[in-house]
């Protein structure tokens, strides 16, 4: 009988910890754009037998989103030439974004999500001005 009880005693604190370890999804949240651009950044380069071969370039699209009191920058190198860039996210339109750890998460107009590196948080100037 005690064997029974601690058995199950077991497997509720086992089922307890382990749904500790699921994330909880990011909560999207209206977010206004105030920057949208595209720049080629260096990508890196390599050198042949001591003779610099040149640099090899990418272009990478930022967004800045203006989010819970916050502006928040993020980058990311679009996969294809029809992939989604900054054109898709133009400065002063509305935009459900959300943020986990380092991620700026951008849900585009046809659905799908981007996913950027955060590079940059500051506060917003108008919040910091109220207080």
């Amino acid at each position: 009988m005690t064997r029974r009880i601690l058995s199950t005693a077991l497997l509720i604190v086992a089922s307890l910890c382990s749904a500790a370890g699921y994330a909880a999804d990011p909560q999207f949240k209206v977010g206004l754009i105030t920057e949208s651009r595209e720049y080629e950044r260096e990508q890196g380069s390599f050198a042949i037998g001591g003779v610099n071969t040149g640099t090899r370039t990418q272009w990478t699209s930022r967004v800045t989103v203006a989010l819970d009191g916050e502006r928040i920058a993020g980058e990311w190198v679009p996969k294809t030439t029809i992939s989604a860039s900054f054109e898709d996210f133009p400065r002063g339109a509305d935009v459900q974004a959300a943020t986990t750890r380092n991620q700026l998460l951008l849900k585009h107009p046809d659905g799908s999500v981007i996913t950027a590196k955060i590079v940059n948080r500051a506060k917003n100037k108008d919040e910091g001005e109220r207080d």
